[in-house]
């Protein structure tokens, strides 16, 4: 059932970034703006830079919630948001894509490749639909976000600027689409910086906000009536939209005058008004019809025990058509999909371990079984960790931030819960790092000369893989935290101290304060070198060869002792990775929680 959206005294507070030496600040964006956007209609939202249409679209949507204050009258569960910013698989086709739309979305998929038929003709994008995401233009790109929420079949459509960075005749078909898309019944809400003549005569109702207040509520037709009524006359062919735009932009006077008449949106500018105007004798009356607010907000509150049978209710009820489970499968098989299609990437990635891989090897060999160089054995142990470490922080902290985005629009549409999205991109990403981690560490294990034994190269592989899905979870979290500006800055900083407490006091460990050492279990590079060392050198390595007459180091006892690790167990080392491995996922998790909040 379809029915107007309506809010109330809607007050938007958010607080400005801290500024060395100064409190943080707190800047209302909306001022107790009232307003009604009819069913079945498709309405704009306009207004200068920073009026506030992206604020208030975010607050009625739900999309943002903290700061928000006021009542509100929308289904959520039936409306959807598409963002400004265009984000899909890049990899997928546009028939993937929609298809991992339809079996997320929809519960009983009758016949799923004719929905997507019709959606895609009826948007002009079936000769698009073996392109992939990254081949279409900007106009294509908008009509496919708008098709992929169009496969639940929403009653209301949010969306931000869908005329952003569209030529003026780009724009207009937009438009003109998203006024077919009302006429099926749906209603549509959008904000929109100053359209042109032709595109605001498209809209069914304008809504004008100017610094956080309404200045205007009615259709496109009434501007210029209601700007004459209260002083202000539009010049001939000039576009009212400019028009209204302009002078709230150059004058709080007029922000006031035109608030105060419309009621801040509690008042709407009817045709019928208009028309009454135009009636021979019978001048304009600034007098608009009062629009009816179906929000009931001097109710009583509830009994406490009616709240909680129906909390209970509601958490019975999945926001989701499917279960966590059906979501796990097709998230983790289109995330699959996505990085063995991703040629480029794939071949750099084994270009650069087998490169390092090599490299490392040959610096070092023949040269494991050398007791003259124990120094060298520990630089070797350090540069594997730091490698294994390295390569799987930096990547995600370039490269996720950007999927962060898309994630939250897709969990906000509910597609799909955070619980199946992380455990996908847990699960989908192991099987190719366990890949590209043994090519690596068969390399330096064999070519420097490490003793040829199946079960010592096991340990070493299975404990360079553990560091590297720690490293990965760290590198996650920082790119689940941050921008890519800030992660590249925030990832450096945090694995500079890791080396330093890595690489700290193996020149005079029998000095080592015992508080360090538990700061040094701190760093997940200094227990990955710690095991390599045990496993190269422990469990009944044989005695090193030696070409001088006394070789201090030739027994590998000596060196753990002098390592002070000699009775360090592996298995408790890899408890603390394991550790260390589950406290960086934990932190992932609730670092997407708070940005998908």
């Amino acid at each position: 059932m379809f029915r107007n959206i309506e809010f109330q005294e809607i007050v938007y507070t958010i607080k400005e970034r801290w500024q060395f030496g100064k409190p943080r600040q707190k800047r209302c964006l909306l001022k107790g703006v009232s307003g009604v956007f009819p069913q079945g209609q498709l309405t704009g939202i306009m207004g200068p830079s920073g009026a506030g249409k992206s604020s208030l679209l975010n607050a009625i949507s739900g999309f943002r919630t903290d700061g928000v204050k006021g009542a509100i009258k929308v289904n959520r569960k039936e409306s959807c948001y598409i963002t400004q910013d265009d984000l899909h698989q890049p990899l997928l086709t546009v028939e993937e894509i929609m298809s991992v739309a339809c079996e997320l979305k929809i519960k009983n998929p009758v016949n799923k490749r004719a929905l997507i038929d019709d959606i895609l003709n009826s948007l002009n994008l079936s000769s698009r639909r073996g392109n992939t995401a990254k081949q279409l233009s900007g106009g294509e790109k908008r009509r496919l976000s708008i098709a992929l929420e169009l496969v639940a079949n929403p009653s209301v459509l949010f969306m931000d600027e869908p005329t952003s960075g569209l030529d003026e005749v780009t724009a207009a078909q937009c438009v003109r689409l998203l006024r077919d898309i009302t006429k099926q019944g749906r209603t549509i809400v959008c904000t929109i910086h100053q359209p042109s003549g032709v595109v605001l005569g498209l809209f069914d109702q304008i809504y004008v906000l100017a610094k956080g207040q309404c200045v205007f509520q009615g259709s496109p037709q009434t501007i210029v009536p209601f700007m004459a009524a209260n002083g202000y006359e539009c010049p001939k062919h000039y576009n009212p939209s400019d028009y209204i735009i302009e002078l709230c932009d150059a004058d709080d006077e007029v922000i006031e005058n035109l608030s105060d008449a419309i009621g801040n949106g509690k008042s709407v500018v009817s045709s019928a008004v208009v028309d009454a105007a135009a009636a021979p004798g019978r001048g304009f009356t600034i007098k608009t019809a009062v629009m009816s607010m179906m929000l009931d907000t001097t109710a009583p509150k509830r009994s406490s025990i009616l709240e909680k049978m129906k909390a209970l209710k509601r958490f019975m009820q999945s926001d989701y058509a499917h279960s966590s489970f059906r979501q796990f499968l097709v998230l983790t098989r289109m995330m699959q999909t996505k990085i063995f299609r991703n040629r480029i990437a794939l071949g750099i990635q084994l270009f650069h371990h087998l490169i390092c891989g090599s490299m490392l090897g040959l610096i070092f060999f023949n040269s494991a079984n050398d007791g003259e160089r124990m120094f060298d054995h520990l630089k070797f142990s350090i540069a594997i960790v730091f490698f294994l470490s390295y390569t799987q922080i930096i990547i995600p902290v370039l490269s996720y931030p950007l999927e962060v985005k898309l994630v939250k629009k897709e969990c906000f549409n509910r597609w799909y819960g955070l619980t199946p999205y992380y455990l996908a991109l847990t699960f989908s990403r192991i099987p190719l790092q366990i890949f590209f981690n043994i090519l690596f560490l068969s390399l330096v294990y064999w070519l420097p000369g490490l003793p040829m034994q199946l079960w010592r190269f096991g340990l070493f592989s299975f404990v360079g893989v553990i560091i590297s899905l720690v490293a990965e979870g760290l590198g996650l979290t920082i790119g689940s935290t941050f921008s890519i500006t800030n992660g590249c800055a925030t990832g450096p900083m945090i694995l500079a101290p890791m080396l330093g407490l890595a690489i700290y006091g193996f020149d005079f460990a029998a000095e080592i304060p015992l508080q360090m050492y538990a700061l040094m279990k701190l760093s997940f590079l200094r227990i990955g070198v710690v095991s390599i060392v045990l496993i190269t050198f422990g469990y009944g390595r044989e005695q090193l060869d030696c070409d001088y007459i006394y070789c201090h180091f030739d027994d590998p006892k000596v060196l753990l002792r002098y390592l002070r690790i000699e009775e360090v167990s592996l298995w408790h080392e890899l408890i603390f990775l394991f550790a260390l491995m589950i406290v960086f996922r934990v932190l992932l998790y609730f670092s997407l929680r708070k940005r998908l909040k």
